[in-house]
């Protein structure tokens, strides 16, 4: 069994390389990070899930092409909490700033990822948004 500092390492290492593959436009190495089945609840979108590794690439090819189409060129990823449910389950918060090609803001967001454990390494399998005034868990104030 690992202690808590491991695991929120581990985790908070699959985000930063998935997060990584996302700013360099690489949905290939973008789903390497992401479980089947995953789950995405954004606002008050209607949930989506993709459950299969195909599903996965379709939502992420969708959904890189509408933020190029809104003019995002990349995005700052700064992780707030992550909270071990155990030694293979986590929660992570990240606060997110995208970014168009003349540096202006396009939007900003603080979003809870679900990571588990999946050998070799660790997945997503989910993502939620934590609109204001909530701060998510570990009750971390907005900055």
């Amino acid at each position: 069994m690992s202690d808590a500092a491991t695991v929120s390492h581990e985790a908070e290492t699959c985000y930063t390389a998935y997060a990584n593959h996302f700013n360099n436009k690489d949905i290939a190495g973008v789903c390497r990070y992401i479980a089947a089945p995953y789950v995405m609840l954004i606002g008050a979108h209607p949930t989506m899930i993709a459950h299969t590794d195909e599903d996965i690439r379709k939502q992420f090819d969708g959904a890189l092409a509408g933020m190029v189409g809104r003019g995002w060129v990349r995005s700052d990823f700064k992780v707030v909490n992550v909270t071990p449910l155990s030694s293979d389950h986590v929660l992570l918060l990240s606060d997110i700033i995208r970014y168009k090609a003349d540096g202006s803001v396009l939007e900003t967001g603080r979003y809870c990822y679900t990571i588990h454990r999946a050998e070799p390494n660790w997945q997503i399998t989910g993502v939620t948004d934590v609109e204001p005034p909530f701060t998510g868990p570990g009750n971390v104030p907005r900055t």
